[in-house]
């Protein structure tokens, strides 16, 4: 009976759990998120189908999207452990703020300068040999998303300070904005908008997203303001973190244009296959890392400022919940793959010969998903102690690794062999981490 009413009491304390139920209301808010982005998918694969439209588009938002995730989220997840350890060590936080407002702007609007005159040369650099009208509609797109950069990078600052104070939900939610937008512009302006409906949607959906996020951050009373302090120690952190951050950024970032560079090279609408056979096991890995992600970065940047070691137990435990319950997860999908391809794409432009080679593409990319998960835990961990540096060279091997295993297995496999590639590098880089997290561990056990 004693027995009986201890394990009640360790259940209802894992129910209560304040980090569990942040995952499951993150989890929850993602599912709609993305579930409503693959609703969107759905609806662009039956109307463009694997295009020279749908091509270009996505041609024309890698500058943006690779700059968001590379530069501007790199500064987002340097803020969150020091912004923290601004908090519990001085009370100039609103300075610190203030400071990185500045920043944030200052850096978006060099970026979208950089990228608007870097554009061409990227073009004829990376995808040659296409005709002027595929480089026009390409061109005409970027220009569309383009201001999307800045929005982008205040709506992750701001949706970062209600992750720090625990408003996970409102924060989880803004991206729904985008898949309305564009959804409505596939059900109303079709016709009027024609090959730039889906750039438009992008620049427009962002914009509310950042204006969502600005009236919740308002009205939640997280946007504390005072002089710019650009000279605290905590700042000057971010200072040093922030190249290996960017570094680390980049060249993960690159794997994206590896991808893109050698489908490009094989027959149109390789481009579109790939991303189509990464949509379900994408969806799959965003609302894990999302629900997970965005929850323990704050929690692991609290947790090492009182008790390191502990913050190491929780990753070890952390790493091995997540692996085992995504590898259930992806392993379902896998046996099921054309099913769920032909239920959710094949209609209107999108064949049934399309669905054969999404399927196999996507049966490949499920393979990775567990590694790329639990990688993502531990560059959240790395990030919370400020040692970014170990992310940068864990990306010089996954850019080197990249290059050589498409171009081998592209050249063997066609489209397959870009998939089997990507599958490969992730799984190398969750290797070369975790060692890197042993070493780090090693490291601080002897101080």
């Amino acid at each position: 009976m004693q027995s009986f009413i201890l394990k009640k009491k360790n259940i209802s304390h894992f129910i209560k759990n304040p980090i569990l139920i942040n995952v499951f209301t993150v989890g929850f808010m993602t599912l709609i998120v993305k579930g409503m982005g693959f609703f969107k998918e759905m609806e662009v694969g039956s109307t463009f189908g694997l295009s020279e439209i749908l091509d270009t588009f996505l041609i024309a938002t890698l500058i943006p999207g690779f700059i968001n995730t590379v530069f501007m989220s790199s500064f987002q997840n340097v803020f969150v452990p020091n912004y923290i350890a601004e908090m519990k060590t001085s009370s100039t936080a609103a300075s610190f703020l203030s400071a990185c407002v500045i920043l944030t702007f200052g850096l978006g609007i060099v970026l979208m300068l950089v990228s608007y005159l870097f554009t061409d040369l990227f073009l004829e650099s990376v995808f040659k040999n296409h005709s002027l009208q595929y480089y026009h509609l390409i061109r005409s797109q970027f220009y569309v998303v383009l201001p999307c950069i800045l929005f982008w990078s205040f709506s992750s600052l701001f949706s970062c300070l209600l992750e720090i104070k625990g408003l996970f939900g409102f924060s989880s939610i803004s991206s729904v904005f985008t898949s309305i937008v564009i959804l409505g512009c596939l059900f109303f302006f079709k016709n009027q908008m024609g090959y730039t409906l889906l750039a438009i949607g992008m620049l427009v959906g962002s914009f509310l997203e950042l204006a969502y996020v600005l009236i919740v951050s308002v009205y939640k009373k997280t946007l504390q303001f005072a002089k710019p302090n650009f000279n605290s120690s905590n700042i000057k952190m971010i200072y040093k973190q922030l190249p290996s951050k960017i570094g680390s950024g980049f060249l993960t970032g690159s794997t994206g244009f590896v991808n893109q560079f050698f489908a490009a090279q094989l027959a149109v609408g390789s481009i579109a296959s790939f991303n189509y056979g990464m949509k379900i096991p994408s969806f799959l890995a965003t609302v894990l890392v999302i629900s997970i992600g965005n929850v323990i970065l704050p929690y692991f940047s609290n947790l090492v400022q009182d008790n390191r070691q502990k913050a190491y137990r929780v990753l070890y435990q952390s790493i091995t919940t997540v692996f085992f319950t995504s590898l259930i997860i992806a392993a379902f999908l896998f046996i099921f793959s054309e099913t769920t391809i032909t239920l959710l794409f094949e209609r209107g432009n999108f064949t049934a010969q399309n669905t054969l080679v999404v399927s196999q593409i996507q049966k490949i990319i499920l393979i990775y998903v567990p590694f790329y998960i639990a990688t993502i835990i531990i560059i959240k961990f790395l990030t919370s102690i400020n040692k970014n540096i170990h992310m940068f060279y864990a990306s010089i091997i996954n850019l080197v690794l990249n290059v050589i295993l498409n171009y081998y297995f592209a050249k063997k496999y066609g489209i397959y062999g870009l998939a089997i590639a990507t599958t490969l590098v992730y799984s190398i880089n969750f290797i070369v981490l975790f060692v890197f997290v042993r070493y780090q561990q090693k490291k601080d056990l002897s101080l």
